[in-house]
């Protein structure tokens, strides 16, 4: 049985899809990796066969210039329910656009390679539009795999014109990106409730190739917190977002030792580092945040589900739309506190870093809570079945 796996060229999008592409091949299915030239050398790493469809797209540089500015909410005083309506219609026509670009990218020579290749079942990330359209030309099943909250259920281009030009050079009619399953690492608590065939999964994190330093689990007598801004947010809004105000000198001042996980590329980013600041790089979190107390991070996906899977409070500080929808629902399960940009005062983070640092937090039980039932969702194994027997 073959199964191709597609994604746009986004290392964060591409990583959630790793662990089920391996567990394919563990089960003796053949599996192919589509994405834009951007990604290969990424899927190599990985170990996967890579297949280049299409072309590169600057999604950093489209989102830094044409969608993020629109993103700047500010005050809505003066305007008129018709007025609001009309300009989160204009953003949210906008967001659509950077995808459908990707789509333009991806699917022709994406729909060629599905033709002669000819899979039994297509699995793709849930932005990654070309992948469903290929599916359903094949007749085969479209699996969409989340990587955390389901920020993409609501944003679909279905019904709104955005897809008619292409779909019309292309000949054909636009596809239901939803697909036919949708694979879902979260537990009910921290996810939307929608009308999906869906199948839940025990999240397995993959960050990619990294070092493990050899005393990163040594620690002292005070508590430890993570403080990490994942890998996307900076490119996507610019280097000053990345720390933004004094976040990383409240969380120092919080009584804690500071763990600053970030990049090589975010090196040259930061300020100059309070006491008791101890900085590493392109560490993976799954080995970190288990010896930790809190994280506090900007609200992405990879980072809030692998804290949920060790039980580690949370501290978010949402920069961009998704964020602050994993934001929502990860303070909605009580593992974790949120503060606005325009809430996160120095002193409003230090309190909410020390809140959840408290012995019998509430927080802390949340969170002890999420892990156990993100440990109780079935193994990946139980995936790679449904997709074979949907493709059967």
């Amino acid at each position: 049985m073959r199964v191709l796996f597609a994604t746009w060229a986004w290392s964060t999008h591409y990583y959630p899809m790793v662990p089920l592409a391996w567990a394919c091949r563990a089960e003796g299915l053949d599996v192919r990796v589509a994405s834009q030239p951007e990604l290969t050398s990424t899927i190599r790493a990985t170990g996967l066969p890579a297949v280049r469809v299409g072309r590169d797209v600057d999604a950093a540089g489209l989102y830094r210039t044409r969608v993020h500015p629109m993103m700047d909410y500010g005050a809505d005083g003066g305007l008129t329910p018709e007025e609001l309506a009309a300009r989160d219609r204009e953003r949210h026509l906008t967001a659509l656009g950077l995808y459908v670009e990707i789509m333009e990218a991806m699917a022709p020579d994406l729909l060629e390679f599905a033709r002669a290749w000819r899979p039994d079942a297509v699995v793709y990330d849930p932005m990654t539009w070309a992948a469903p359209l290929a599916a359903r030309e094949l007749g085969v099943p479209a699996v969409r795999n989340l990587f955390g909250p389901d920020i993409g259920y609501r944003f679909r281009p279905e019904g709104e014109g955005v897809l008619d030009p292409l779909m019309a050079a292309l000949g054909t009619r636009e596809p239901d990106t939803v697909g036919d399953l949708t694979v879902d690492p979260c537990p009910p608590a921290l996810q939307n409730d929608a009308p999906l065939k869906r199948c839940r999964f025990s999240y397995v994190p993959f960050s990619g190739l990294s070092d493990v330093p050899p005393r990163v689990h040594e620690r002292s007598a005070r508590p430890r917190v993570c403080l990490t801004w994942g890998t996307s947010t900076d490119r996507l809004t610019g280097r000053e977002s990345f720390l933004p105000g004094d976040v990383l000198g409240a969380v120092a001042s919080a009584g804690a030792d500071v763990v600053l996980a970030i990049t090589a590329r975010q090196r040259s980013l930061l300020p100059d580092l309070p006491a008791r600041v101890r900085v590493v790089e392109s560490v993976p979190l799954d080995v970190l945040l288990p010896t930790c107390d809190v994280v506090v991070h900007q609200g992405g996906g990879g980072t809030t589900l692998t804290a949920a899977k060790y039980g580690v409070p949370q501290l978010h500080l949402p920069q961009l739309p998704d964020q602050m929808i994993n934001s929502r629902h990860l303070a909605a399960t009580g593992a974790g506190l949120l503060l606005r940009s325009d809430e996160a005062s120095s002193d409003a983070v230090r309190d909410c870093v020390r809140r959840l640092l408290e012995e019998g937090s509430p927080h802390r039980a949340a969170a002890t809570t999420l892990a156990g039932d993100m440990a109780a969702q079935p193994a990946l194994s139980t995936v790679v079945e449904e997709i074979v027997r949907l493709a059967a």
